[in-house]
């Protein structure tokens, strides 16, 4: 008789816990799938520039995970820093404006790169290749 009632209150634990992961993914769902996107604040060629080239090395990044390529798993934070930082003075030499505020959401944006890597890598397993 212990026993069953010990069941039940964990099957009606393990039912609350689920029900909260349940809703937590929820409600962080859209703020994730945003942390995608670079939130600029109005865009032109800079931004359009900036975009471009970190896609560009993302995807080659994202290309080394896929291969298994000891490439990909000796980047750093650092050589990320220094791509952004290059990319910045790249797209600045172009005669493109800068905006403070889009170097900043760039910036953060080039911050979470492991995480839009692996979400191209995803990509490029499902499609067998990459655009």
């Amino acid at each position: 008789m212990i026993g069953v009632l010990r069941r039940r209150r964990s099957a009606r634990a393990l039912l609350r816990a689920s029900g909260i992961v349940v809703v937590v993914g929820l409600v962080c769902a859209p703020a994730l799938a945003a942390a995608d996107k670079i939130e600029w604040s109005g865009s032109g060629p800079y931004e359009a520039c900036l975009e471009e080239g970190a896609t560009a090395w993302l995807n080659r990044i994202a290309e080394l995970v896929v291969a298994n390529d000891a490439g990909a798993r000796a980047t750093t934070d650092a050589d990320v820093a220094t791509v952004t930082i290059d990319l910045m003075k790249s797209c600045d030499a172009k005669g493109a404006p800068a905006n403070p505020a889009n170097e900043t959401a760039f910036t953060k944006y080039m911050a979470r790169w492991r995480v839009h890597v692996y979400e191209m890598a995803k990509v490029i397993r499902a499609t067998g290749g990459s655009d």
